[in-house]
């Protein structure tokens, strides 16, 4: 092994992970952007402190490796210092993992109206969320990469929290759609693909965060960890942005008109609840969907295309 593998190529292997994840962030970006989407104006600013955050640890990250590899390219010794850009980059990490969080909890709160579960996940997420910030300040105040076992237990409560937060999230949504079931081809597609996006995104987030958890307790004096902590931002971001992006391909999917009304951000933020998921087949004259335009003609409905001649056999009946 190298005298470097373990602090300039953790550097190296997180950042080229982290923009790489970065594309696919940009890419949703831009078409939340592109969409016409009837969002609220809390909402959509979200999504753009999201993108500037991702935006700027990114940059900070493409500094870092500069002012590693090139600044002090024949000095060593500066692998000994804990530069400021690291701290800062916990420290977005943290906010990032925030908002997502309270994001994913507001969802689950609408579609569940659990509200005691819902405040002990806030309330998790956001004593991990100061832990986490208090990592990284507290690692950019001894500076010293030998003294950084000062920051083990901070760093064990931030990530072990985050990872459980995340996973108790995605297993209580999945579990209330995969009940929510109504065997409509249609809508059990839509269904199925919300279930495995939620699993996909807990999963990534939770074992990033507790990858990196390992790399910092087990290698503390290396910079292992960042193979995992430079792209944790990105993985969070992607889950919101895909949740939101995606109800334009919900709608696309099926060819016949359904309404699914429920309390939720994954489809219609701002949608009334009915619980469990209501699916009714009707004819609609006309559907406000212009263009690449998604905006349901009723507050709390999303309007799918209307059925084709012989698709079912009664025409009031669901396919």
């Amino acid at each position: 092994m190298g005298a470097f593998d373990l602090t300039i190529g953790g550097f190296l292997m997180g950042l080229s992970f982290d923009l790489y994840l970065y594309g696919f962030v940009f890419n949703q970006y831009l078409a939340y952007k592109t969409t016409k989407f009837d969002d609220p104006l809390l909402l959509r600013i979200i999504v753009a402190a999201l993108f500037v955050i991702d935006t700027s640890q990114v940059a900070v990250e493409l500094y870092t490796v500069w002012y590693f590899l090139v600044e002090n390219y024949a000095n060593p010794n500066v692998l000994n210092h804990v530069f400021w850009t690291l701290p800062l980059c916990g420290v977005t990490t943290a906010i990032s993992a925030l908002i997502v969080e309270t994001f994913l909890i507001n969802r689950l709160y609408q579609l569940m109206k659990r509200f005691w579960l819902c405040i002990v996940l806030v309330v998790a997420a956001a004593v991990a969320s100061l832990f986490g910030a208090a990592a990284g300040i507290w690692s950019g105040v001894i500076k010293d990469i030998n003294k950084l076992t000062l920051v083990i237990p901070l760093e064990i409560v931030w990530l072990s929290t985050i990872a459980s937060v995340d996973i108790v999230i995605n297993v209580t949504l999945s579990r209330t759609l995969w009940r929510s079931k109504a065997g409509f081809p249609g809508t059990d597609t839509i269904i199925n693909r919300c279930i495995r996006a939620s699993i996909q995104s807990g999963l990534f987030s939770s074992v990033f965060a507790l990858a990196s958890l390992a790399g910092f307790v087990f290698w503390t004096n290396t910079h292992v960890n960042l193979i995992f902590g430079f792209p944790l931002g990105r993985i969070y971001s992607n889950s919101l942005l895909y949740t939101l992006v995606s109800r334009k391909e919900y709608a696309e999917i099926s060819n016949r008109v359904i309404e699914i009304r429920y309390a939720g951000s994954f489809l219609l933020p701002h949608s009334p609840e009915v619980s469990p998921i209501r699916l009714q087949r009707e004819t609609v004259t006309e559907a406000k969907v212009v263009g690449n335009a998604v905006n349901p003609s009723l507050d709390g409905y999303i309007i799918f295309p209307p059925p084709t001649v012989g698709e079912c056999s009664q025409p009031a009946s669901p396919c």
